[in-house]
């Protein structure tokens, strides 16, 4: 329905007031979107329409909702790198831990062999009747745990479970 113009015919107060009464739709498609879909089947053409008002606060809500989809993505990505790293350390600890017991164990070793000599050198020097001048002080190491110490150490973490 068109409303009627000055120049057309009933142009008068019917006119008008049927233009502002009649058309009321003219008047939301100011506030409304309208979406068109044409069908292949019978029933024709469908329309939808959104309020422009409703529009942008579903933009406004997908930004939002990508802005922390984008947060939450990147504080992923960097507690998988993060965890990565941390892997990778716990490994070099474990490799370090075993040199360490191995290490500790050569240590072991080379002390009973220096006692085994120290014994022999006592038995020596009984059978040749031959006695000290001057007595030798054992080998003294300087700092750190000694070596017995750093093998309990080492057994007691080995018992206990990972974290």
């Amino acid at each position: 329905m068109r409303a009627a113009g000055p120049n057309r015919k009933g142009a008068g107060q019917t006119g008008a007031a049927n233009f502002q009464v009649g058309h009321k739709d003219f008047f939301m498609d100011r506030d409304d979107l309208n979406i068109l879909f044409f069908g292949h089947t019978t029933f024709g053409i469908r329309r939808f329409r959104i309020r422009k008002e409703s529009l942008r606060i579903a933009a406004y809500v997908c930004v939002l909702l990508q802005l922390s989809v984008t947060f939450f993505l990147c504080d992923y990505i960097q507690v998988r790198k993060k965890t990565f790293v941390l892997n990778q350390l716990r490994q070099e600890s474990q490799v370090q831990k075993s040199h360490i017991q191995l290490f500790s164990t050569r240590i072991g070793e080379l002390e009973k062999k220096l006692a085994r000599l120290k014994d022999i050198d006592q038995k020596i020097r009984t059978i040749a009747n031959l006695e000290r001048s001057q007595e030798t002080l054992p080998f003294i190491g300087m700092g750190g745990p000694s070596p017995a110490m750093v093998g309990k150490n080492l057994t007691n973490q080995k018992q206990m479970p990972p974290r």
